[in-house]
């Protein structure tokens, strides 16, 4: 998905010896990293994880097993190279039916009982009880809905990201949203990464001069804690004035750009070029491009973004644009 949301099965070294290799099961180490899942329910949290990594692991092992079967099976000196990459594309051609039927069968009763089981844990519970994260300071734009259905969301949007079985996943999905009334196409069943996202760009170490840009919402390293230098070596803090004078300036410019901006016919989309006329030529009304939630939410995160690293002429500058609008 992106970098603070991924999973996968590690690859074990090449000199692993016979012995190890001979058990692989037994110690296959899935990765699994999902920013996303930090703003489920902790109730839910562990069933997130456990269904990405079996969606991981059940076609390796699938796919393994067969390879062992093929080579036991197979003359190796009577194979050649074409006949060898035939085999490949017939062997992935295998694994995504196989995982098609067990998205089918394992996985959506699986989800099915899992959603059932939420919505009976969450029942007379309130909207604030059922979707509540603990770090709901840099994320403005967190979920305060139905926890099944925040799970559905999350689980199915990160199961598509497979192509080979992306529409065996949003029939499946269908079915889900069926358990807590939600139509497939509704506007609250799409999904949204419920993380604001601001990268604080080129940030200079003064000690070793790294260079590197900061995502100050989403990086672990950087949330509750003293913004250092990632450079193992170094781990020196930043300057802080200088990061406040940085984040003082994008405030300024976007607070600009927002005021400076073009008008736009809600029919046409075509900028307003008059400047005294109240509507397009097509008959349609203006509008801002950058309507005033979306540029509120911004400076929201400037907010939370101050709050926590106590820089008060930031939390000044943004609690007065935000009181003036």
């Amino acid at each position: 998905m992106d970098q603070y949301n991924y999973g996968g099965i590690q690859a074990k070294t090449q000199n692993v010896t016979s012995a190890d290799s001979s058990d692989g099961d037994d110690d296959i180490d899935i990765v699994s990293s999902w920013n996303i899942a930090e703003y489920l329910p902790k109730a839910t949290q562990d069933h997130f994880v456990l269904i990405v990594s079996e969606f991981l692991y059940v076609p390796w092992k699938y796919m393994k097993e067969q390879v062992a079967c093929r080579a036991a099976m197979r003359d190796d000196t009577s194979c050649t190279p074409s006949i060898t990459i035939m085999a490949a594309e017939n062997l992935e051609g295998q694994v995504v039916d196989y995982l098609r039927g067990q998205i089918g069968t394992y996985f959506a009763e699986k989800l099915l009982t899992i959603v059932s089981d939420i919505l009976l844990h969450f029942k007379g519970k309130g909207k604030s009880e059922s979707v509540g994260p603990s770090n709901s300071e840099l994320d403005p734009h967190l979920h305060k809905g139905n926890a099944a259905l925040e799970f559905i969301k999350h689980i199915c949007a990160v199961l598509a990201l497979d192509q080979n079985v992306q529409h065996d996943i949003l029939r499946m999905r269908k079915n889900l949203l069926k358990l807590v009334r939600v139509k497939e196409f509704a506007p609250e069943a799409q999904f949204q990464d419920p993380c604001a996202s601001f990268i604080l760009p080129n940030v200079i170490c003064s000690y070793c001069n790294d260079c590197r840009d900061l995502d100050l919402c989403r990086d672990s390293t950087l949330q509750g804690h003293e913004w250092r230098c990632a450079v193992p070596q170094c781990g020196q803090p930043y300057h802080r004035e200088e990061m406040e004078n940085a984040l003082l300036q994008i405030v300024r410019q976007r607070e600009r750009l927002y005021h400076l901006q073009d008008l736009v016919c809600v029919r046409c989309r075509q900028v307003k070029a008059a400047h005294v006329s109240e509507q397009c030529n097509c008959g349609g009304s203006f509008r801002c491009k950058e309507e005033a939630p979306q540029f509120l939410g911004k400076m929201r995160v400037f907010l939370n973004v101050a709050v926590s690293q106590k820089f008060e002429l930031l939390q000044d500058c943004v609690r007065w644009i935000l009181e003036v609008r």
